[in-house]
């Protein structure tokens, strides 16, 4: 049964939210109560800076500018002190007067480099980034962490360059509140699946690419990252339900063109045959210093930690930023991202152990070889056009275009309760091509509601999925024991038997979406902030052959209990995940359309932003109820129907810390409690906890360099990460031990190159991970490190 939704409510829907804009705007600027001053802050290079600060002397009225180095004040009318900074440069003031509803423009104002200040440059320049959490993605406008109910936090490419990640998976590892990080299968993809709040990610983690959605079930390589988002809880309203979790979704934040010329070169190697090359430059193509080009590239190879296996992967990234006018910016980026790699598994059945200590595996037996490998190539491109439509109100228009053609060899090794000291090898190829296009309009706007500060926020999403799979499998290739000495694995012989089967499923996606939402941030008073958002959400899935609506709602509140230094929040937070028709016991000869599952979250906390943001974080208790799944029951005739009335729940406590104690330290610190629960799905699995969830994770990193004197720049780092002990299956009846850890760097760090050892696994701990398969981790390895800069 098809159940279409009126496009008429829909056109009326959307186009009443942008009245209801277009309304408070006219009536913001009829009153007439202040004015604002706008201007750009560069640097003698003609480098815009980004995160300079523009305040009125004498209040506490500021801002910090955007990536073109804009700022824009809303300020009480008279006569004021602009004052002008930014870390390692000299201050500038100047004279403003400020008239009722009119706009006073400074012009572009040139900030000099301070001699007095040259050598906290850098070191000053490392406190920001590791402490700044500001985004324009994570509530889809200019927001500050403190002012945003949201909880979220972001990883700086500098943390990167420090624990020297030479690969997405280790990076991802550092981010506060993520657990779990393992290479996950999913329709012949290969990508990172990963755990928050007690949910699985296995869609994508980091498939968010600069606000906008990529693929499932692909990889990256982190050389272009500028930062990674770890936007937390059920974040449907303004990033809909493709590609995220009800814990939250990571962003990933690619670098971008800018004014300036250089860039770095690095090579890294060490353990397992590592060989990686990296490029990063930057350069302006016009003398206008208007166009500006960057590019990111590496270069992989690498054998794995076992007697078979192997890691061969190649990243291209050009990005380009035109300054087209004071009002109009175009950005254009792309990433091309070729992978061949080992996808091994060890999947159990039944309860041959109750814990994977009981196997005493082999870290060093892979079962497989070099000549079975998955193959992925990854294209995702985005386009942006920023225009200033006026001095409070601004146009983004986002296009993303992502293509993944896979041709995957997973290689699963079965243990069964029948035989658990042997291996059965079950082999599949899965050729399978992902595409996924999404188009984006967004209105931001800033102004005044009776005498309140207020930021609008109206949007309009459409994205589109498509999926095609082939799936060939032997299941039981061969059988092997378990850390058999002789235990080659023939790849050419299996291939060659699923090139002569017939494949035994086929699998087809199409998926339409139309959003439309709006998000509203009031300034109550100066400390009282309120948040409302809301989506309305069209799905239309073409192949199942059924529509679906759905309504996401997002509160929240913030008080600053001390102005711009601590914020208690709170927030109620929405997501859902469309749901196709099913047979029940009522109507077993037709399907039943039934509604979305929902997942309603209520969090409340404190975040803090302390000592010149030396010493910030956020401590929150969250609260999650999912309502709506389907479950399968069984009728009287014996058969499974389907029954729309399934719970499940996650509650815990999350904190994450960052501290600047003294120059040249750095400790960033993530922890979480998650207390998960199926509560009505069925019988055998209410009150178990989801499978592959830790009760307890955490990870920290603390380091040191010398700021002064003849071994400045030379520091060291140490930190790790730690699980719980959890279940590999949702019967709860097999445990995954838990781990604790650490790894190691040494450096030194000059402005014209980097020199980095590092120790990963220091106390060569054995241990596993898992999402639905289980898989054994690398033992200790090192690795080396040079970058040269210019």
């Amino acid at each position: 049964m098809k159940k279409t939704t009126p496009k008429s409510k829909f056109i009326y829907r959307v186009l009443s939210v942008l009245f209801f804009s277009l309304v408070c705007h006219s009536y913001v600027l009829s009153q007439g109560l202040s004015g604002s001053v706008t201007g750009t802050i560069v640097a003698t290079s003609g480098e815009r800076l980004a995160f300079a600060t523009a305040s009125i002397k004498g209040t506490r009225i500021g801002t910090t500018t955007d990536d073109s180095g804009n700022f824009n004040l809303d300020v009480p009318v008279g006569s004021h002190i602009l004052y002008l900074s930014f870390t390692g440069y000299k201050p500038v003031e100047k004279e403003v007067i400020v008239k009722a509803g009119e706009t006073t423009s400074v012009g572009t104002v040139v900030l000099e480099e301070s001699s007095e200040m040259i050598d906290e440059i850098r070191v000053d320049g490392m406190i920001t980034k590791f402490s700044k959490k500001e985004s324009e993605i994570v509530a889809r406008m200019p927001l500050k962490n403190l002012d945003n109910p949201q909880v979220y936090t972001v990883v700086p490419k500098e943390l990167f360059t420090e624990q020297i990640d030479v690969d997405f998976r280790s990076a991802l590892m550092s981010s506060p509140g993520v657990a779990n990080v393992v290479l996950g299968v999913g329709s012949g993809g290969t990508g990172l699946s990963m755990r928050m709040r007690g949910f699985s990610g296995a869609n994508g983690a980091g498939a968010i690419r600069n606000g906008m959605a990529t693929n499932w079930v692909s990889l990256s390589d982190p050389v272009n990252l500028e930062s990674l988002e770890i936007i937390k809880g059920p974040s449907a309203t303004l990033f809909g339900s493709t590609l995220i979790s009800y814990g939250g979704l990571v962003n990933r934040v690619t670098k971008q063109a800018f004014n300036g010329t250089g860039g770095e070169v690095g090579f890294s190697t060490g353990a397992n045959g590592l060989g990686r090359v990296t490029m990063d430059y930057n350069t302006p193509l016009n003398s206008d210093k208007t166009l500006f080009f960057r590019l990111n590239t590496a270069i992989h190879r690498e054998k794995s930690f076992q007697d078979y296996g192997v890691n061969k992967t190649m990243m291209f990234a050009p990005t380009f930023t035109y300054l087209v006018s004071d009002r109009l910016t175009l950005n254009f980026d792309l990433e091309y991202f070729e992978s061949n790699r080992n996808t091994t598994y060890v999947r159990i059945s039944g309860t041959p152990v109750t814990n994977l200590d009981e196997l005493n595996w082999n870290f060093e037996k892979s079962y497989t070889s070099n000549e079975f490998l998955s193959s992925a190539k990854v294209f995702n491109t985005l386009a942006k056009a920023t225009y200033k439509l006026s001095e409070n109100w601004e146009s983004q228009t986002a296009l993303s275009y992502s293509n993944t053609d896979n041709n995957a060899n997973y290689l699963f090794l079965l243990l069964r309760e029948s035989a658990p000291t042997t291996l059965t090898r079950m082999v599949m190829n899965i050729p399978s091509l992902f595409n996924t296009l999404q188009l984006q309009q967004n209105f931001i706007g800033k102004f005044k509601i009776a005498g309140m500060d207020n930021k609008l926020l109206v949007g309009l999403d459409y994205t589109q999925l498509q999926t095609t799979d082939t799936r060939y499998r032997i299941t039981s290739f061969d059988q092997v024991e378990i850390n058999a000495e002789d235990s080659e694995f023939d790849a050419g012989q299996a291939k060659q038997e699923m090139a002569s089967s017939a494949p035994f499923l086929r699998n087809k996606r199409s998926r339409r979406t139309y959003a439309a939402y709006a998000s509203d941030v009031l300034h109550v008073t100066d400390r009282l902030i309120a948040m409302v958002s809301l989506r309305f959400d069209s799905f239309h899935d073409i192949v199942e052959d059924y529509d679906q609506t759905a309504w996401s709602p997002k509160t929240g509140l913030i008080y600053q209990l001390v102005d711009d230094k601590i914020s208690l929040f709170g927030n109620y937070m929405n997501g859902f995940s469309n749901v196709a028709p099913g047979y029940t016991e009522a109507s077993p000869d037709e399907t039943v359309a039934f509604k979305p599952e929902h997942a309603n979250q209520f969090e409340g906390g404190i975040k803090f932003e302390l000592i010149g943001n030396k010493l910030n974080g956020t401590l929150s208790y969250y609260d999650i109820q999912v309502e709506n799944k389907v479950r399968s029951v069984t009728g009287e005739d014996n058969i499974a129907y389907s029954v729309q009335d399934g719970t499940q729940k996650s509650s815990g406590f999350e904190m994450d810390l960052i501290a600047n104690p003294v120059k040249g330290m750095h400790i960033v610190l993530g922890y979480g409690y998650n207390d998960s629960e199926y509560t009505n799905i069925s019988e055998n699995l209410d009150g178990n906890r989801p499978y592959s969830a830790p009760e307890q994770v955490a990870n920290f990193w603390i380091s040191h360099r010398l700021t002064k004197g003849q071994c400045e720049g030379l520091g060291i780092g140490f930190g790790g990460d730690y699980s719980s002990d959890y279940y590999l299956n949702d019967a709860n009846t097999i445990t995954v031990p838990g781990h604790f850890k650490f790894d190691g760097t040494l450096f030194l760090d000059r402005p014209k190159f980097r020199i980095g050892l590092k120790l990963n696994n220091l106390t060569d701990k054995e241990y596993w991970m898992s999402d639905y398969d289980a898989e054994p981790q690398s033992p200790r390895s090192f690795i080396a490190n040079f970058t040269m800069r210019f």
